[in-house]
């Protein structure tokens, strides 16, 4: 007899379930990688922001409270909610505009109208590469001449790469959520349409989660927006400079 395929978990239930039950799934405080982002966003004169991915708003907030009009999406109605509330509380209705938008369809925005698009750690959930190119040419679309975008995901540096149930690709179920963790070529091949401007490593939460942080610059659109042939080779990093892995993070052995 063929064996059966495992039952796969929806995650969008998985994740309205999560939110419902946590007003802080992932913490209070905002991440290191969107303190990090906010500098940048600083220095290149970022005022118009597109979020994909905003989960409870804890990123949110931190980039509304720094005078950034942020249009914030994710497909958990119960985050979205969670969105609003932060917003009414502190203050900063006027500037969080908190909508439900599943990524693997059209973004619901006009050419050329964000400064800048970030995603923390959305771009590794259950998306398939082709998803995933199809969400980074949607950002494209949106961003203005020159926008920024700024994406982090999880790595094959993480200690449950290639842990739990394979869903395909490089998708693994760990404690019931879908996980898609990245490479340096993966990124390489994804940063079609994008000067790629710096990719960083970072560790963050108990586990912890190892994380590629990639800032790229919306460049011209490329003739055809087909994925370029997979070589991968996890001793080039995606810069193209192959010359051993990605330095750890500081204090990392």
């Amino acid at each position: 007899m063929d064996r059966a395929e495992p039952v796969k978990p929806d995650q969008q239930e998985q994740w309205d379930s999560q939110f419902s039950r946590s007003d802080a799934f992932f913490g209070e405080q905002p991440s290191e990688f969107a303190r990090v982002s906010l500098e940048l966003f600083r220095q290149n004169g970022v005022r118009s922001l597109l979020e994909v991915g905003c989960g409870q708003g804890r990123d949110t907030v931190l980039f509304a409270g720094q005078a950034l009009a942020v249009t914030a999406l994710d497909y958990s109605e119960a985050a979205v909610a969670a969105v609003r509330k932060k917003a009414a509380d502190a203050g900063l209705l006027a500037l969080i505009h908190p909508h439900s938008h599943d990524v693997r369809e059209a973004l619901p925005f006009a050419d050329e109208q964000f400064d800048a698009c970030y995603s923390h750690m959305l771009l590794c959930m259950e998306l398939s590469n082709a998803e995933i190119a199809f969400v980074l040419r949607e950002m494209h679309r949106v961003l203005k001449p020159g926008g920024l975008a700024l994406y982090s995901v999880r790595s094959n540096f993480d200690r449950h790469y290639r842990a739990g149930t394979h869903w395909g690709e490089d998708i693994y179920e760990i404690g019931g959520f879908a996980v898609q963790f990245f490479t340096a070529e993966k990124i390489r091949r994804l940063s079609r349409g994008y000067e790629l401007l710096q990719v960083n490593r970072m560790e963050e939460g108990s586990l912890p989660r190892d994380l590629f942080c990639v800032t790229m610059r919306k460049g011209a659109a490329p003739q055809t927006w087909d994925l370029p042939p997979c070589n991968e080779d996890t001793s080039c990093d995606p810069l193209n400079r192959c010359k051993g892995s990605p330095e750890p993070p500081p204090g990392r052995t």
